[in-house]
């Protein structure tokens, strides 16, 4: 369940026949948070002849979104290569933008699937990378009495405790790894706990 993201953006800078390709590789959980850097770095090159794209948000091997755009490249030749190093690489909550300026000389298709694959790979080979762990949410309700108990459980599978409402009983806010929700979720309910929605 856990994946790669980055915990920061880099930008890195190749060339290829004189074309300089300059990629901007960073985190991205939404398609609006994207598309903002995407005119952010319009505006910082506006002379360059392309903004190719990819983007995957969620988990690489399932992900919630993900997209190409080759920006007027031949089809197929600049976002999908992109996007398939990034799938390929496990990487995931992340976009990339590389900007193209022409120095003169056509690549042809494969080169320049090549070259933005590999703009791609520099900047991925230079980005720090944290391991992401999806999280189950849920609120528990249990008698005072067994408030403490249900603590050190939710410890003892890596979670933890948020907020605490007491009222006739106590409700607490835990959270943890989605990996560990099934065998805390079968411990509690065999002690009695209750789940609140």
């Amino acid at each position: 369940m856990t994946y790669q993201i980055p915990s920061s953006p880099v930008v890195s800078e190749t060339e290829e026949k004189k074309s300089r390709f300059i990629c901007w590789l960073g985190p991205v959980t939404d398609k609006t948070a994207f598309q903002h850097q995407l005119k952010q770095i319009r505006q910082q090159y506006p002379d360059a002849s392309h903004h190719c794209t990819a983007l995957i948000i969620g988990n690489p091997a399932n992900p919630t979104m993900m997209q190409a755009d080759d920006d007027g490249e031949p089809g197929g030749s600049a976002g999908r290569p992109m996007l398939e190093l990034l799938l390929k690489q496990g990487v995931g909550n992340v976009g990339a933008i590389v900007t193209r300026y022409f120095g003169g000389t056509k690549l042809g298709v494969g080169g320049l699937m090549r070259a933005y694959r590999g703009s791609v790979g520099a900047a991925l080979q230079a980005m720090p990378l944290e391991s992401f762990v999806p999280l189950q949410q849920a609120s528990v309700c249990c008698d005072f009495a067994q408030e403490s108990r249900l603590r050190f459980l939710v410890a003892r599978h890596q979670g933890s405790c948020g907020q605490a409402d007491y009222a006739s009983k106590v409700t607490v806010s835990i959270s943890l790894p989605q990996d560990q929700w099934q065998s805390l979720r079968e411990l509690l309910l065999a002690e009695a706990f209750e789940f609140k929605d």
